[in-house]
């Protein structure tokens, strides 16, 4: 039977990052995944949203969230700027992407917020929550990033002043939407992952896939894990495959569900942006991506079948603003996070040694696995990873053992041959 220091259960973000970070120090390690391919389940679903902390200017936590992703775009400057690809440029006012189109982050596409403020005059929470939010997310775009330490909230900070003339501007606007570039860009989360996989490899990672984990016990100075196809011994455990996680921890594992849809027809000339709502049922999303695909969706749900009804809803709203618009699937992502002290939602990363030499990770969020890596690191080994060291660059070779996101496969089934500038045929 083969034995490693490290054995990582599941390949969505999660593993792929905590294996990359022990190969990269050396460490042996075997990546276990149950599907045919790494990065096919949630890490396959998601908008491919880099999160600049916009979003999060609007939560009601004292700015927690804010602080957690902040922090990890200055992990992601620091532990992966070694990497070829990764184009994201500190400047002394923003951030910067560099580049060509086969990068880690896209060029050019940012997303815009959209606050409804019409008929939301008298509802002063909100529009105090916008105010907020709009000078957060402008001290964010013009953030020191040459100075990093975005975790520390203290350059974030605003007066009551600005924030009661903002609020002032918002109840005088005679606009529907008060609109916002964010800094906030997406990503071709692809290249990023096959980059990270083929490093690995190149460092000794070793993948079983096809290989359902069922669990594992004590085995003299390590565990085994046993698995369907082949079982291992390891001397550590990290478990990364998301809500089962939660059959080896007391920790709750919420499930939540987001509605999307892959259309067709996008204008080219669209933005990026997210429709922001007092009411949640009213707001929307549309992340534009090659070919004039773009990914609609908006908000998540508790209960399964809230989501059909919804996303439909989501599709009739962006034909009002382009008729052109074509449904070309739908579909239901998952979302596991791990509750605790009564949370309702928890966007934040969980690293968690639930016995001995085993650990749970879970990311919450895609952007967050950049802060994964390093401070899993830290607390299994008490110092900082390597920031500079030989990485790969994928040609191609992994195409096949990493996943499509759901809008890539659904471009690539619908390509017409005979007109490729029309790749679904229509008239």
């Amino acid at each position: 039977m083969r034995q490693f220091e490290w054995a990582i259960v599941g390949s969505g973000i999660a593993g792929i990052i905590t294996s990359e970070i022990l190969t990269r120090e050396g460490h042996s390690a075997i990546l276990i995944e149950k599907n045919e391919t790494l990065a096919s389940e949630t890490t396959r679903e998601f908008h491919e949203w880099m999160h600049a902390g916009s979003l999060y200017t609007l939560i009601p936590d004292n700015l927690k969230t804010l602080k957690f992703i902040l922090g990890a775009v200055d992990d992601l400057l620091d532990f992966y700027s070694s990497y070829e690809r990764m184009n994201l440029i500190p400047t002394m006012k923003g951030l910067d992407i560099g580049g060509n189109d086969d990068s880690w982050f896209i060029r050019d596409n940012y997303m815009h917020f959209k606050f409804r403020i019409s008929g939301r005059k008298i509802t002063f929470p909100w529009l105090i929550g916008v105010a907020r939010s709009m000078l957060l997310i402008e001290r964010i775009r013009e953030h020191d990033w040459l100075r990093r330490r975005a975790g520390v909230l203290d350059p974030f900070k605003y007066s009551f002043r600005e924030l009661s003339s903002t609020v002032v501007q918002l109840m005088r606007s005679k606009e529907k939407f008060a609109k916002v570039k964010t800094p906030d860009f997406t990503m071709n989360s692809r290249a990023m992952i096959k980059d990270m996989i083929a490093t690995s490899i190149e460092k000794g990672l070793e993948i079983s896939k096809a290989n359902k984990f069922n669990g594992y016990e004590k085995s003299g100075t390590g565990y085994l894990l046993k698995c369907e196809k082949e079982s291992f011994i390891a001397k550590n455990i990290a478990l990364c495959n998301g809500e089962n996680a939660a059959d080896f921890t007391k920790a709750r594992v919420k499930k939540s569900y987001a509605p999307l849809a892959v259309v067709g027809n996008v204008n080219q000339n669209t933005e990026s942006f997210v429709e922001l709502d007092y009411y949640p049922k009213n707001c929307i999303n549309i992340l534009k991506k090659e070919h004039g695909i773009g990914l609609v969706g908006g908000i998540s749900f508790n209960n399964k079948g809230d989501c059909d009804e919804y996303i439909e809803k989501v599709i009739k709203k962006h034909q009002e603003y382009n008729p052109e618009i074509k449904k070309l699937h739908k579909y239901i992502g998952t979302k596991s996070e791990i509750i605790i002290d009564g949370e309702p939602r928890n966007y934040l990363y969980h690293i968690i040694e639930i016995e001995q030499g085993v650990w749970i990770v879970i990311p919450g969020k895609f952007t967050l696995g950049f802060s994964i890596g390093p401070e899993f690191y830290r607390r299994v080994f008490g110092k900082n990873p390597g920031k500079y060291f030989p990485t790969t660059t994928d040609t191609g070779k992994y195409d096949n053992l990493v996943s499509n996101t759901v809008w890539q496969d659904v471009l690539r089934d619908g390509i017409n041959n005979n007109n490729p500038e029309d790749p679904y045929g229509n008239d």
